[in-house]
């Protein structure tokens, strides 16, 4: 039985609406696959995806660190997230996910390929298993059960 009031401009649903609503909190991700790994980045972190941009090598950077690209004007670091991660397995990173970077300039991470969006319950998001085969734990943050794989939630602060 949905009630819809109108309150001082405000629209009220019934009671049992409203604690439906307040308990279905949700954070979404952007998903993407290293290997055989589905991984995920809160999406109010993604500025923007594309590929096929061109890369410049810098020398005595990093071995994850792949180069710059100019975004309209701004400067980029562009990031193999395989390599970052000690990932095991040989891929091809195609993807540019440009990564929000607080107070500084954003970051790209070059990933295989784009998943889905994901709508994930804050309380069915787990801590990481004790052990991941073939990835680095320390930068996975948190994991969550899909029905047929896990997918593997990271720390963008400590892949920064």
């Amino acid at each position: 039985m949905d009630i819809v009031k109108k309150e001082d401009e405000k629209v009220l649903l019934s009671k049992e609406k409203d604690q439906k609503l307040a308990v279905k909190e949700t954070i979404t991700f952007v998903t993407f696959y290293l290997g055989n790994f589905l991984c995920g980045i809160p999406a109010e972190l993604i500025m923007e995806i594309n590929k096929d941009t061109e890369i410049t090598p810098v020398p005595l950077a990093d071995d994850y660190i792949l180069g710059i690209m100019n975004l309209r004007g701004q400067i980029v670091t562009v990031m193999d997230l395989a390599k970052r991660v000690n990932l095991k397995e040989q891929i091809k990173p195609t993807i540019n996910l440009i990564i929000k970077n607080e107070g500084e300039a954003p970051v790209s991470f070059v990933v295989e390929r784009i998943g889905d969006i994901l709508e994930v319950p804050f309380d069915k998001v787990e801590k990481p298993p004790e052990k991941v085969e073939g990835i680095s734990k320390e930068y996975i943050k948190n994991v969550y059960q899909l029905p047929d794989k896990i997918l593997l939630i990271f720390d963008v602060d400590k892949l920064l």
